[in-house]
């Protein structure tokens, strides 16, 4: 049984898993984390309003983000782990600063 969450399959594809920090909040929100074989060409996507929902309007909104840390060589199981173990904000280098580091390996 393979299992899969939002209809992706998880585990099978290894690439990098990546937070986003906003400048400020979006409906309670301050941080996003995706996951992405090819991070550029990923921004590039969500920059031009392909991709996560809360990116576009995030971008639509005109607050600026960025890609504030990322983890190579990793799985959806890891992006899932990170989402179900820990608060974004904890892992976020501008939020947390180097405390962050030590958290979600």
């Amino acid at each position: 049984m393979k299992r899969s969450v939002n209809g992706r399959r998880l585990g099978h594809i290894i690439g990098s898993v990546y937070l986003v920090h906003f400048a400020r909040r979006y409906q309670g929100k301050q941080h996003y984390l995706g996951f992405s074989t090819n991070v550029p060409e990923r921004v590039k996507a969500h920059r031009a309003g392909r991709g996560a929902p809360l990116l576009d309007a995030v971008t639509k909104k005109g607050i600026p983000w960025r890609v504030v840390r990322t983890w190579k060589r990793k799985d959806g199981h890891f992006e899932q782990s990170l989402k179900r173990g820990h608060e974004l904000k904890d892992l976020c280098p501008v939020c947390s600063g180097p405390q962050a580091y030590k958290r979600g390996h």
